[in-house]
């Protein structure tokens, strides 16, 4: 089984951060992952995008070509660039603050509008956003485990062990961002029912 995520953003975001702490989160929970990252050359605010494959096998294909099953995308020009790993299963949680009309350009799948920035603007965390969406896709994935696309299951130790293994002038920050992220999806979800 495995399971396929894409990560976009504008370089300087963290793009490619998220995608290797999920990894190693995969890791630490004993499952298969690969991470690959495309970018253009103007890196620091070009568009950036991450595939992060877990699986319960090694990993042939280290990308999503439409078949995606979840999208996080957190700025407008990496959205357009790396839309096309969406398909009719795709989860896509698109920030709600940075990235216009996603439904113009995504015809399939389930969009989710998130305020991934703004939460972490108001919270004076911007350089964190890629975290804060770690923690949001965390508890998505740990509250929705019934969803047949979730094959691979992380649990909160997975993730709290690669945080505490952070540098410690960054740990705590990333352990509070990814906490305040995890609240997050409650306050989207439970407020939206």
């Amino acid at each position: 089984m495995k399971t396929k995520f894409r990560f976009t953003g504008r370089g300087g975001q963290g793009i490619k951060f998220l995608g290797s702490a999920l990894v190693k989160v995969s890791m630490v929970a004993n499952f298969s992952a690969t991470l690959s990252v495309d970018y253009t050359p103007s890196v620091r605010g070009g568009p950036i995008f991450c595939d992060v494959i877990l699986g319960t096998e090694p990993i042939a294909y280290p990308f999503c070509d439409g078949d995606a099953d979840y999208f996080i995308a957190i700025d407008q020009n990496g959205f357009e660039r790396a839309s096309e790993a969406v398909c009719e299963k795709t989860i896509c949680f698109i920030d709600s603050n940075t990235v216009s009309k996603p439904e113009t350009v995504i015809k399939k799948g389930k969009i989710y509008r998130v305020p991934l920035t703004k939460k972490a603007d108001e919270l004076n965390l911007t350089k964190s956003t890629n975290i804060l969406s770690l923690g949001f896709l965390s508890e998505y994935l740990h509250e929705n485990k019934s969803n047949e696309l979730q094959s691979i299951e992380l649990k909160e130790e997975h993730y709290m062990a690669v945080l505490n293994d952070m540098p410690v002038r960054f740990r705590e920050t990333n352990i509070n961002t990814f906490i305040l992220g995890k609240k997050l999806y409650h306050e989207i979800f439970e407020g939206s029912e």
